[in-house]
């Protein structure tokens, strides 16, 4: 267990991940203990104001009803607004999602709205350093790179987790010694899913056949990665600083195609992957990346479908993306004035 002061650790994480200043806070509370615990720290050490928002999923036999008016009543015990919407969660399953897939997409639309709503600018969740450790071995045998071994930032935009650095047993015990209550969702041992048969099963076989202190291994790894991701979030920013163009219209981003050849592969797939971010689109994959990068060593012109209607062009005087409706438009323009020259994504 760490030895600071649970105040001290809330207060420097509230420093490290920015809203230990800030007006006030949603805080997801499902009433399970760690997001009790968090609510109660919060309560405890933070100054500004608490929304507490809650998913009633409509499962598990009514239990779920039982959840949300634990959350109610313990919110109103200790003066915290609570914010509570019900959703079908079965019912309301987009075609191929799973219903873990569609509590999530629900419960986090429920924070992010409950956040607009209150003129809020952070959501509190309640994931410990338990959960990074399930959350790293989930991405190891999902396949997933250096960020997926990272297992979970401690913050990202409105996102911050103020008790990632405490253990899932410290929260309990928190509440143990304050007389606090909270409520154990049975699902959470279902061994069917398989971040369950990791906290289950794996992790228990790991401490008593490798090494007693596996979770620590794996949370001091992760903390390494989170500074190396850091130090390298900050490296590709210069490198895309170094390539960008001012904006051609229609083009949502600009590049100049000059000194490609003076980045690696790898520094090259951080920037698109970087660049792709911002603008809202999906990832490549490892081997759409490797056709791109051949195609950006090539160089001559050519058009590549990113996702959806958004295609990267390239020529010797740049690299845009554009919708491919923009596109098709700038061809028309271009070929009804004889002595306008093409832009490059229109040659």
């Amino acid at each position: 267990m760490d030895m600071l002061s649970s105040e001290q650790r809330v207060r420097d994480a509230g420093i490290r991940q920015g809203w230990s200043d800030c007006a006030g806070i949603v805080v997801a509370l499902s009433g399970g203990g760690d997001s009790v615990a968090l609510l109660w720290l919060l309560k405890k050490y933070f100054q500004g104001r608490i929304v507490a928002a809650h998913l009633d999923h409509c499962t598990r036999n009514g239990a779920s009803h039982k959840d949300a008016r634990f959350c109610e009543e313990l919110c109103g015990a200790w003066k915290i607004e609570c914010r509570v919407k019900k959703v079908e969660v079965h019912a309301d399953r987009k075609k191929g999602e799973s219903f873990e897939m569609a509590g999530r997409r629900e419960r986090y639309q429920h924070f992010f709205e409950t956040a607009e709503s209150e003129g809020l600018s952070f959501i509190a969740l309640g994931h410990s350093a338990d959960d990074v450790v399930e959350t790293q071995l989930l991405n190891l045998f999902r396949g997933t790179g250096l960020a997926g071994l990272r297992g979970m930032p401690e913050a990202r935009d409105m996102i911050v987790r103020p008790v990632i650095n405490f253990r899932r047993e410290e929260l309990r015990q928190i509440l143990r010694e304050n007389g606090i209550g909270w409520r154990e969702d049975a699902s959470n041992s279902d061994t069917v899913y398989l971040r369950n048969r990791i906290r289950e099963e794996l992790l228990p076989w790991v401490r008593k056949n490798f090494n007693a202190n596996f979770e620590e291994s794996m949370l001091g790894l992760a903390w390494q990665i989170e500074e190396e991701l850091r130090f390298k979030s900050q490296y590709t920013r210069n490198n895309l600083e170094k390539v960008a163009m001012n904006k051609y219209k229609p083009a949502l981003v600009c590049w100049t195609a000059k000194n490609m050849d003076s980045f690696t592969d790898l520094e090259l797939s951080d920037m698109l992957r970087a660049q792709a971010k911002e603008l809202g689109l999906p990832t490549l994959s490892r081997e759409r990346t490797r056709k791109l990068l051949s195609l950006l060593r090539k160089g001559g012109k050519w058009r590549f479908q990113w996702a959806g209607d958004i295609e990267l062009c390239y020529s010797g005087r740049g690299i845009g993306w554009l919708h491919r409706a923009d596109l098709k438009e700038s061809s028309r323009n271009a070929e009804n004035h004889e002595k306008k020259k093409l832009p490059w994504w229109a040659e």
